[in-house]
């Protein structure tokens, strides 16, 4: 069966329904996501993406974005805070500087 939504968006957004209908607010989401998890979840098609998003300044290291790379190593590994960046992205184009 041909499904227009995965399983797992599909979970995700009934429990969001469900908590909010419930007057539930701690719907256990993590604060912050790994990139290959926040690049599905903020509506992005690829995380090559998501890194452009930091390189061109719409998302910012250490407002949006935290870097979790291990001393010494040379290869960033991005957290993504998902409030802030949906917050960011609802920003007007002007405000974003």
């Amino acid at each position: 069966m041909d499904r227009l939504i995965p399983e797992s968006q599909l979970r995700e957004a009934i429990r969001e329904i469900l908590a909010e209908m419930l007057g539930v607010n701690g719907v256990s989401e993590r604060q912050f996501y790994p990139t290959s998890q926040a690049t599905k979840k903020l509506g992005y098609d690829h995380p090559d993406q998501l890194l452009g998003a930091i390189s061109s300044g719409l998302f910012r290291i250490g407002k949006e974005v935290q870097d979790r790379r291990k001393p010494n190593a040379q290869k960033a590994r991005y957290y993504f805070d998902l409030k802030k960046c949906r917050e960011r992205l609802a920003e007007l184009p002007e405000k974003k500087k």
